[in-house]
């Protein structure tokens, strides 16, 4: 994966803004979409799916309960923090 350092001006404004960015061109036009990840606090791109695909995904019903993900994050952060 490519690495691109940003300037600690830039980094300001993407702290500030959270949650997903969306980075544009001064012309306007779209670059992609970054998410922070809040434990970290490091922005990583990522490709999103669409809304067709995110329905398609609920119909087929092939999701986890919201309980046992909350359930396992809470183990891995248990993890994190005992070492």
């Amino acid at each position: 994966m490519s690495k691109i350092v940003i300037d600690g001006p830039t980094l300001e404004k993407f702290l500030a803004a959270g949650g997903t960015v969306e980075v544009i061109e001064p012309s306007g036009k779209p670059v992609g979409k970054f998410t922070v990840y809040p434990r970290f606090g490091n922005y990583v791109a990522d490709d999103w799916p669409s809304d067709e695909e995110l329905d398609r995904r609920s119909r087929e019903g092939k999701g986890v309960p919201a309980a046992e993900v909350e359930e396992r994050l809470r183990k891995l952060e248990e993890g994190l923090r005992n070492g």
